[in-house]
């Protein structure tokens, strides 16, 4: 390496070399290092350790120590400042300020929704960007049109006697269905109830449901449920029940039918391709990285739109040489 230049690869997550040795998302928590930790979906969680610092969120480090069975402790970064990306409860984007400033979304929404803040853009020298809806045919319907839909549709349900099994991911989504669908006092399932319980005595405030099981229910009511419980509420206390599922993915007309549900709701926390787009114009990098689902379509588009050079990540490959 020369002298102090920064150098960015996909290796051991996103690793930054230059003045400070730095791992975003690692699958190893590196000795060393400052190993950054975005969220705690299982998919951005390290599995082997030299260490058991992070520097992470508070809700992040506490629902990652659970999922990992290992105590994360925290540890600080004074060239790395945490920023809100609006995907789940505790989530972070990280901004390196160094020789160039280089912004990390990890997963990321920019919507505000039913209590939650959205990810702001900051400008930034370069940016590493997610790609999981970053194809133009993902283009999520607003939040709250999605919502009044599933009230409707809940509310009709219920109405005719059939309770409600609604399927999410139990960190992220299952805390915003309970919020979304507060009036009903959601019965929680499985580990939807347990991120929810550990989410709160991570520091999010409170939220409103009830522990679910069969004998609670006496009359029509609504369930939220973890996506592999599916197929597991074909009877209940109280009878018959209609199934959804909740995701960006119902957007694809076969999600539906893929999932086994009676219905589908395009609702997501990850940015959708036009947001992707104006999010990466108001950070007004000169370079975009792209990693994660559609990301040589996501590249090739910022550069027909914007004009930025972009180009995806591949493991291994040194990125970014001098700055």
């Amino acid at each position: 390496m020369a002298g102090d230049a920064l150098q960015i690869r996909l290796g051991n997550g996103i690793e930054l070399s230059g003045r400070a040795e730095i791992r975003m998302d690692p699958r190893r928590l590196e000795a060393g290092a400052v190993n950054c930790i975005s969220h705690a979906h299982s998919d951005h969680l390290p599995r082997r350790f030299e260490d058991s610092k992070a520097y992470a969120s508070g809700i992040t480090l506490r629902c990652a120590s659970e999922r990992v069975h290992r105590k994360l402790e925290p540890c600080e970064c004074g060239s790395v400042k945490m920023l809100n990306s609006g995907h789940i409860p505790g989530s972070t984007m990280f901004l390196y300020e160094g020789e160039k400033k280089v912004l990390y979304t990890g997963d990321m929404c920019p919507r505000d929704r039913y209590g939650s803040e959205g990810a702001r853009p900051v400008k930034t020298d370069i940016l590493i960007i997610e790609s999981t809806y970053g194809s133009p045919h993902y283009v999520f319907p607003p939040t709250e049109e999605m919502g009044d839909i599933m009230h409707d549709w809940i509310g009709d349900s219920l109405n005719t006697g059939y309770s409600v099994a609604l399927y999410a991911y139990p960190l992220g989504k299952s805390q915003t269905l309970i919020r979304m669908l507060e009036e009903y006092e959601p019965y929680l399932q499985g580990s939807a109830l347990d991120m929810t319980r550990m989410v709160e005595e991570g520091g999010d405030g409170s939220y409103r449901y009830r522990e679910y099981s069969h004998e609670k229910m006496k009359q029509p009511s609504v369930v939220i449920c973890p996506t592999g419980a599916r197929g597991g509420f074909s009877h209940h206390g109280h009878g018959k029940f209609r199934t959804a599922a909740v995701s960006g993915w119902a957007l694809d007309r076969s999600y539906r039918y893929a999932m086994g549900t009676d219905e589908a709701f395009a609702i997501s926390d990850h940015a959708d391709f036009e947001e992707l787009i104006e999010f990466t114009r108001k950070c007004s990098p000169s370079m975009v990285f792209v990693q994660h689902g559609f990301d040589e379509i996501l590249a090739r588009e910022i550069k027909k739109r914007l004009g930025i050079d972009a180009q995806p990540m591949r493991r291994n490959q040194r990125s970014l040489m001098e700055f």
